[in-house]
Formats: C-alpha cells, structure tokens, sequence
C-alpha cells in the first residue's frame, strides 16, 4: 500500500524542518516558522486549512522546577536551624524556630502545589507569574466524496523540548530521579507541616523530628541535580515529534493521489489534520483546540489519532493510559489498531505512558475518542534520544513512518466503513 516515494517525502519533511528552521520552543518565531511550512505542505492535498492562534505562558510547565527545588533545599537549611532551637543547640527565642516553620510551610507548600498541579497533572495554576507569548495550531481538513457521518483527527505536535540534563547525561537513572525527587519533596512536605502542628501539642517529639531531620537531608543532592533540571536550549525534536507531523501530512498526501479511487479515498469521514503547538509545555496547543471546538466535536463524534514520537517500529505501541495526567482511553477505540497492526504484521504491544502525556489526553480527559500512537515506552527503555539533542533525524526509521502511515490509513478505512 504505501511505497517508498511516500516514506522518503515523511523523512524529508523532518530533514528540511531541522536543517531549514531548527529547534521549536514553544511561542517562539521558530514554532511558527514551522507552522507555516506544514500549512503550506497542507495546501498542496487539503480542502481547506488554517492556523488557530492562542495565547499562553508555556515557559510556566517547567519553568519553576529550579525554583521548587532551590526552596526544597532552603526548607532543609531552616528545618536544621529550628531543630537546633528545639534542641537548645541554639540559645534564642523559641517564636524563631515557630517563624522559620511557617516559612518552610510556605516554601514547601508552593514547590509542591506547583509540582503536582503544572508539572505532573498539566494544570495551568501558575501561568499567572510568567510571560505571555503566541502559539498557532496548524488544522487541514480533506472532505470526503460523500455525506460526513464521521470525523477523523489525525495529529502530531510541532514543538520541541528543552534537552533533560537528567536524560542525557544519567539516562536511566535520570528518569527514576524524576520520581524519587517527587516523593522526597511530597514527604518533606508533610512532615514540615506536622512539625509545625507539634509546635503547639504539649509533646517532646525532638527525637522523632532529628530522625526526620536525617531523613530530610537526603532530599538535598537531589533536589541539586534538579536546580539543573533543563538546558533551557531546545532539540530539534525529529522524532518527538516532527515524525508524528510527517506521518499526518504522509496522511494527506496519500489520500491527494487517491483522490479518484473509490476504495480507497473515505466516503463519509472528513479528515482533520492537526498538528498542535505547545504541547511540549504542557499540552497547551490541544487543550486550547480541545476547548474551542469542544462542542462540534462532542457533536459530530470525532475521533483523535495521536501520533507522537515514531522512530523504530519495535519501540511502538498504543498507549491505554496516562497515569501522570488522569488520562484513560477507551477500549472500543484502541483495540481495532492494535488488530489491524496484527494483521498487518505489524507487533505493536500495549501499555501505560509511565512519564508525562501527549495530546490525546487532552481529548480524553474532555470524554472524546482518541487513540495515541507513540514510540516510547519508559517502562521498558529510556531512548537516549529523547528530550537530548540526540534527538535529529538519524535516529527516525523512514521504514517505521510508512508502518505506522499504513495503520492510521487502516483504520480510517474502518472507521469509514462503520458509517
């Protein structure tokens, strides 16, 4: 079905993005620069196509991790010196050591809330403290030769990431950090509020806060190595994620040269074809999507393919939840790509995104269809490419984009003929 003229315009696409535009941080001239040349790929085999301009703070998803961890770091200093006033190894007042508790409460308390409501379940609660800049998700859609009865997405995203410092240079041991930081943080933060509580219980409890006290210093190196977190430089972000965007415009274009034939152009799904900006930093581009046509989209029962972050087909699999964002897809939409990568010959497993989320999340968690397509499996590997500046097009399999162009195809023709 797919030859390989059509696998090496997927490839290319990728190449020109990177060596023409380069790395994309979300809101920046870069981000748009390459929203114009998919718009202009779009015009060549779309009906109709446009830009949807939003406005958002993207620097505030991880912009504030150093700050949360430069207060962790700060909580365990004034932790040790109220101690040592509790202890009598310090000889001032006892209203000091009170004090000190509720700066740590307030410190801590920020870092946390930050952590859990931006970082981990993509909240936009502190938006409010950083610049505002201009992004633009970039929609085609192909009618079909009949009436509409369904509306097919099939997206991809854009933007790139900053490079980890934890990826890159611990790999592995980089990502179990992540978690092992976040628990430390989340456990320092309830024992700094408990020991602001026994301040005023009439109980000697300087024993069982010293052993805290050792505990708490282990979030130190740590919290460190997060003061690092990020580059603060962009990747070029081949394979997460223009090889998502290069398989939804391998979409259009394959359909543009089978206009004429009837088994294969869809006869009643209009195809959507979307690829998001911002999602790097939070999803911001298909939340914003998700928002303004979440209406017509409940009406019309859309379905989104996601596709993020092809490069060897081995590594693929569909995604069934995403623990971190709340996001769980739905069964009756996932499996059909699952068996039609099996006929296919295609062994794509199944399994949980164990770090972070993707744009069909933001689908699901409004209760609309979607499947994600990803090839990244943190449960198993941590590639060294992703989210480092390894991540060019060497590392993208052009033989992969044209498997996985052939299951999204497959499963339009499903779609298509469930009308």
């Amino acid at each position: 079905m797919i030859d390989g003229k059509l696998n090496d315009y997927m490839f290319k696409f990728i190449e020109d993005v990177c060596n023409d535009i380069g790395p994309r941080e979300s809101g920046t001239e870069q981000e748009l620069l390459a929203g114009n040349m998919i718009e202009e790929e779009m015009k060549k085999f779309c009906d109709e196509t446009h830009q949807e301009e939003y406005i958002s703070s993207p620097h505030a998803f991880l912009g504030f991790i150093s700050f949360s961890a430069l207060f962790a770091i700060i909580s365990v200093v004034l932790f040790w010196i109220s101690l040592s006033i509790d202890l009598g190894w310090i000889s001032v007042d006892r209203i000091v050591s009170l004090i000190l508790l509720i700066i740590i409460a307030i410190l801590m308390t920020w870092a946390v809330s930050y952590l859990i409501l931006e970082v981990v379940r993509y909240y936009e609660a502190f938006d409010f403290m950083f610049a505002k800049k201009t992004s633009k998700n970039v929609v085609g859609t192909i009618e079909p030769s009949g009436e509409v009865k369904h509306t097919l997405i099939f997206s991809g995203h854009h933007d790139s990431q900053f490079q980890f410092n934890l990826f890159f240079y611990l790999k592995r041991v980089g990502q179990y950090l992540i978690t092992i930081g976040l628990l430390l943080i989340i456990i320092a933060y309830i024992f700094s509020i408990l020991k602001l509580v026994f301040f005023f219980v009439p109980i000697n409890s300087n024993a069982f806060f010293f052993g805290f006290g050792i505990f708490f210093l282990c979030l130190v190196p740590v919290a460190a190595l997060f003061l690092f977190f990020i580059t603060y430089k962009p990747v070029q972000g081949a394979f997460d994620n223009l090889s998502g965007v290069a398989i939804v415009l391998g979409i259009g274009k394959y359909l543009s040269e089978n206009k004429n034939e009837s088994k294969i152009f869809p006869k009643h799904t209009r195809i959507r074809l979307v690829s998001f900006a911002g999602e790097e930093m939070g999803l911001r581009g298909s939340k914003r999507y998700v928002a303004a046509h979440y209406n017509e989209l409940k009406e019309s029962g859309a379905i989104n393919v996601n596709i993020d972050g092809i490069a060897e087909i081995e590594k693929v699999l569909v995604i069934k939840k995403e623990p971190f964002i709340g996001a769980k897809y739905r069964p009756e939409f996932y499996e059909p790509v699952l068996k039609i990568a099996r006929d296919l010959g295609i062994d794509m497993g199944l399994g949980p995104l164990s770090f972070g989320a993707t744009d069909g999340a933001s689908f699901d968690r409004k209760g609309l269809p979607a499947v994600t397509i990803s090839g990244l499996d943190l449960s198993k590997e941590l590639v060294p490419y992703y989210h480092t500046k390894l991540d060019t097009p060497e590392v993208v399999d052009k033989k992969a984009l044209g498997q996985v162009l052939q299951i999204c195809l497959k499963y339009m023709e499903y779609i298509d003929a469930s009308a």
